[in-house]
């Protein structure tokens, strides 16, 4: 695990570890108000409510264990270069490593915006579920669980 050069860092590394616990809660602690979340190529989650609603379908589908390989801050901006294990609750025997960079700024300890890059793909290949965005997608449900295209 990286070491955190500053409490921003800490707070950061702190909130990924939390993602194993799978716990919405815990995790919207840790947001600004009128916060917003993107994986891209997904359409971004503004406010407290979308933000919840993805995570709560994040979850649904599956799990999430985080190794975080790098961290670095300049000001209030923060980046991360990961590897995000999605590991399938339709069946736990299967695992996608998912390589991942995270921008986050940061305002008064808290997450203000939240920007991941990653290849989609991997991830819907690996899970056999699709995860690209749908019209349900534009108004708040993020995830489509049938196979991937």
């Amino acid at each position: 695990m990286p070491i955190a050069y500053n409490d921003d860092e800490a707070m950061v590394l702190e909130f990924l570890d939390h993602w194993e616990s799978g716990n919405v809660d815990v995790l919207l602690r840790y947001f600004a108000q009128g916060a917003s979340y993107i994986d891209m190529p997904l359409p971004p989650r503004h406010g407290m409510d979308q933000i919840r609603a993805y995570l709560d379908s994040v979850f649904s589908a599956f799990a999430v264990r985080i190794e975080t390989l790098s961290i670095a801050s300049r000001d209030r901006i923060i980046f991360t270069e990961r590897v995000d294990y999605l590991r399938s609750n339709a069946d736990p025997s299967i695992v996608v490593p998912l390589p991942v960079t995270g921008v986050m700024e940061v305002r008064d300890g808290k997450i203000l915006a939240w920007r991941d890059y990653l290849d989609l793909r991997t991830a819907e290949e690996g899970l056999g579920i699709s995860i690209r965005p749908t019209d349900a997608a534009l108004t708040g449900i993020p995830l489509n669980q049938g196979r991937a295209a």
